[in-house]
């Protein structure tokens, strides 16, 4: 009897090790997985811009995964969900958001939405040696203090829940501007920036009749720097001479919500209605796990050692920033099981 009370304290002490380890073990990507390269390696599909990001991101997660090793493919935020929706990459990566097209066809093959999570903010200015994400110009003579994104669907579309605008004195604008029509500029409705923008941000109403597409930004910024009752929607934007003669309008989420500009301040504070975040997209049927490595991956992106990965890169090209704190507990609550 006294010689089974070590031998069962040992055998104790071993299960207690193996779940030790089984709890502490790295996760590995499933030996099967379509998205492992003939090498082993991860593919990651999505936007070359992250490219400084993902990098970082990959040397951290493998510290605490020895041996996995990533395949970055980056050609364009358009690359990423097909590449997903074919099993080609564990996680796409786009700057703003899928395009409508291409969730609809990855649901079509794989019979579910894709998982999206947000792990920063792309895009803050304007700024030297930066680019200024989407924005809403008028004339800098324009008095114009701001707009709500029910509004700016108003003015843009026809057919608004809330009601078109045609005036300028609708928005409140007096003197000069109170009796004119406004004069609405933009990109083409072709499928690209302005049509994801209809179909995300402005109810997904047709652009109004009287809504000018021109060819790009540039001459977008142009005609509203020479129409004073002119507004425009624009893309990403340099600091250029085309942009002068112009000024951002303040935005608000809602009526009674304090205006926001792309500043730094108000882009980290996530107020912004129209910043482009760093979205991470994954494959997840319905009431099945995730992938274990894909959600280490995700995790490690929105833990605060992450984040602050995210924050390294505030003041290169597109300008990152990390989510803010409401922001960051929603995309959390999201890899909770």
């Amino acid at each position: 009897m006294k010689q089974t009370f070590p031998l069962l304290a040992l055998l104790i002490a071993v299960s207690g090790a193996q779940a030790q380890d089984a709890k502490t073990k790295p996760a590995a990507a499933p030996k099967d997985a379509s998205y492992l390269l003939p090498d082993g390696r991860i593919a990651l599909h999505g936007d070359e811009a992250l490219a400084p990001v993902i990098d970082a991101l990959n040397a951290k997660f493998a510290e605490t995964h020895p041996g996995t090793k990533f395949a970055p493919m980056l050609k364009g935020s358009a690359t990423a969900l097909p590449a997903l929706a074919a099993g080609a990459t564990a996680i796409g990566f786009v700057v703003g958001e899928a395009a409508r097209p291409d969730l609809r066809a990855f649901k079509a093959i794989n019979k579910h939405d894709p998982l999206g999570i947000k792990i920063g903010y792309a895009g803050y200015g304007p700024r030297a040696g930066g680019k200024t994400p989407p924005a809403v110009y008028v004339h800098s003579s324009n008095p114009l203090a701001g707009l709500t994104l029910a509004q700016l669907a108003g003015l843009f579309t026809s057919g608004s829940p809330a009601g078109d605008i045609n005036t300028w004195s609708q928005l409140g604008v007096t003197g000069a501007w109170g009796t004119r029509r406004v004069h609405l500029y933009g990109q083409r409705d072709d499928g690209d920036f302005s049509t994801s923008l209809r179909l995300a941000r402005l109810g997904g109403m047709p652009f109004a009749g009287h809504y000018e597409g021109l060819a790009d930004d540039a001459a977008v910024l142009q005609a509203v720097a020479q129409d004073p009752y002119g507004i425009a929607i624009v893309d990403w934007a340099e600091q250029k001479p085309s942009s002068e003669g112009v000024r951002i309008v303040p935005l608000a989420n809602d009526a009674g919500k304090p205006f926001a500009v792309p500043g730094k301040d108000d882009v980290a504070r996530g107020v912004y209605p129209l910043t482009p975040a760093i979205t991470l997209y994954a494959a997840h049927p319905p009431k099945q796990p995730l992938d274990p490595v894909v959600k280490d991956y995700l995790a490690l992106a929105l833990s605060d050692e992450g984040q602050a990965i995210i924050a390294r890169f505030t003041d290169n090209a597109t300008g990152f920033l990390p989510l803010a704190a409401d922001d960051l507990k929603a995309q959390r609550a999201k890899l909770k099981d």
